[in-house]
């Protein structure tokens, strides 16, 4: 089970409201459990330690950090 990346409180709320309204589901529990905020797939296997990282920060899985900074 990943961390989410420490975030004030306002930030956090918004966050998450938006992946909820967005995508249906919370950034914060998303990388709680292990699964992509933004697809919903699983998001276990990262190519580097940078995008692991990045999965704390965003919840993106592997497949959508590179469609997206790709």
């Amino acid at each position: 089970m990943a961390e989410p990346s420490e975030k004030s409180k306002e930030i956090e709320d918004f966050i998450n409201s938006f992946t909820r309204g967005a995508f249906g589901r919370e950034r914060t529990e998303s990388i709680k459990g292990d699964v992509c905020a933004i697809c919903g797939g699983p998001a276990v296997e990262f190519d580097d330690k940078l995008s692991e990282k990045e999965y704390t920060i965003s919840g993106m899985c592997q497949v959508c950090q590179n469609k997206f900074f790709d």
